[in-house]
């Protein structure tokens, strides 16, 4: 009798993971949950996942539970570019402007914003350290930040940091975010109308820094899994006058490409014979998949020519507003820029921060979100695969939580009108280069879990996308 039921268990299970119930690289219900839900006994259960196990539907993690193995891959990755147009002026505000706008309405299910998961139980001890700083009542708490921004703090990044022999914690500057220490990086080593190379795809954070500090920009395509073109970046340098390039070369940003170690130190050779300036993002480079982490340009630099920027923004959460850069020879510069944009920093979320670091909450933090954030990557790629339509190819992003979606062409303006009717939204590839070359393109965020609302989302995009599509 109990050989039966084992087995009826089995097929019960085999057939929502073939209805997508349960995707791939989803977590299965626990042994006891199934055991207490369907009044078997456990022994029972642990039978019935073996058989799931021998059918190659789930594999076990030992004291994690059981998952579902993911099926073979089959959407393509995103076509690549292999050419670069001339530098040019950012004309795009008012797009950005719309998205936002719809975006705080209530009741959307946004798949756009590059936001971390921010309810997790490892961010716990961050609540935690808010209450312990603020109930100390320390008068320094209140009183203006250094410039440099404050000492407990700098000291713990560079205690965090895996490549720390390139840098001390008094070569470190705060700022408020990434976003913050681009911009000033920006305008530490260029000025005016002077170009600036930058990845496309890229995040438009980037595109509208650049474009509030009216420079030039000249947009180098991007592999989705080696990241920036060096050919093409050196046939930039060598055309026109760029002052500097700006890379994410971990964990880019849309596509979720690593760099190899050769082209980063290629890329740094290339930037020196023109005399130009690396700047690097890597916000987002601690959440690589794979550990340690990939190493930064800036640990390769010698002279003083990169200037990295990152923050706690995409690891932790966007509210603690805790960003820094290591600005190699443009420390002068940098401090200077700080103090005629904002002079101090908020003292609270830095103390915050510091403390959360000392404590080795971080470090449990991207351990568990790095995970967490392959197993959503899975689960995500298969719901796009199984409904958008045909041709439609996904990055395989080596970090972070986005994918970049290149699907066939459809009437732009009649899908983002229908998304908006049932409250979805999306970023689509208009907002990640000066031109139109991603029209067909989108980015989705997969850091949230999938419950059943963003589920639906994927599929009411998915169904869109196939009524809107262009004969």
């Amino acid at each position: 009798m109990r050989a039966m039921l084992y087995k009826q268990i089995a097929q019960m299970l085999q057939s929502k993971i073939h209805r997508g119930e349960f995707l791939g690289g989803e977590k299965m219900p626990s042994v006891r949950d199934i055991s207490r839900c369907h009044d078997v006994s456990i022994t029972t259960v642990q039978l019935a996942y073996r058989e799931l196990e021998r059918c190659q539907l789930i594999y076990a993690v030992p004291k994690s539970g059981y998952f579902v193995i993911p099926e073979k891959v089959t959407a393509q990755l995103p076509k690549v570019a292999n050419y670069i147009q001339k530098p040019v002026h950012i004309d795009k505000w008012n797009p950005t402007m719309d998205f936002l706008r719809v975006e705080e309405r209530v009741g959307v299910t946004s798949l756009s914003c590059a936001v971390p998961n921010i309810m997790g139980k490892t961010l716990e001890p961050l609540w935690q350290e808010m209450n312990m700083v603020a109930r100390r009542k320390n008068p320094l708490t209140l009183e203006y930040d250094s410039l440099q921004g404050l000492a407990a703090l700098r000291e713990q990044i560079y205690h965090v940091s895996d490549y720390r022999q390139s840098f001390t914690p008094d070569d470190i500057v705060t700022t408020t975010s990434a976003h913050q220490s681009l911009s000033i990086a920006i305008q530490a080593c260029t000025q005016g109308n002077d170009v600036v190379a930058v990845e496309s795809p890229t995040f438009p954070g980037l595109l509208q820094t650049l474009y509030g500090l009216g420079r030039k920009i000249i947009e180098i395509p991007v592999d989705p899994q080696t990241g920036i073109n060096l050919d093409r970046l050196e046939e930039a340098f060598q055309c026109w006058q760029v002052k500097a390039v700006v890379v994410t070369p971990t964990c880019n940003n849309p596509m979720g490409s690593i760099m190899p170690e050769k082209n980063k130190q290629r890329l740094l050779e290339i930037t020196n014979k023109y005399q130009g300036t690396v700047i690097e993002n890597d916000c987002l480079a601690p959440l690589a998949y794979t550990y340690p982490r990939p190493s930064t340009i800036q640990s390769l630099d010698t002279d003083g020519h990169v200037i990295l920027c990152s923050s706690f923004s995409k690891t932790v959460a966007p509210g603690t507003r805790t960003g820094w850069i290591i600005p190699g020879k443009y420390k002068e510069k940098v401090m200077h820029l700080k103090y005629l944009s904002h002079c101090s920093g908020e003292v609270f979320m830095q103390q915050v921060m510091s403390n959360f670091l000392k404590e080795g909450h971080y470090f449990l933090h991207l351990r568990r979100m790095r995970q967490q954030y392959r197993e959503l990557q899975c689960q995500y790629r298969e719901l796009v695969e199984t409904h958008f339509p045909a041709n439609t190819r996904i990055s395989r992003p080596q970090g972070g939580f986005s994918l970049w979606v290149e699907h066939p062409a459809v009437d732009s303006t009649k899908l983002m009108d229908i998304l908006h009717r049932n409250k979805v939204t999306v970023l689509t590839g208009a907002h990640f280069a000066a031109g139109d070359c991603y029209s067909n393109h989108l980015r989705i965020n997969y850091a949230s879990e999938l419950i059943p609302r963003r589920r639906n989302a994927i599929k009411i995009l998915g169904e869109t996308l196939k009524m809107t599509m262009l004969k």
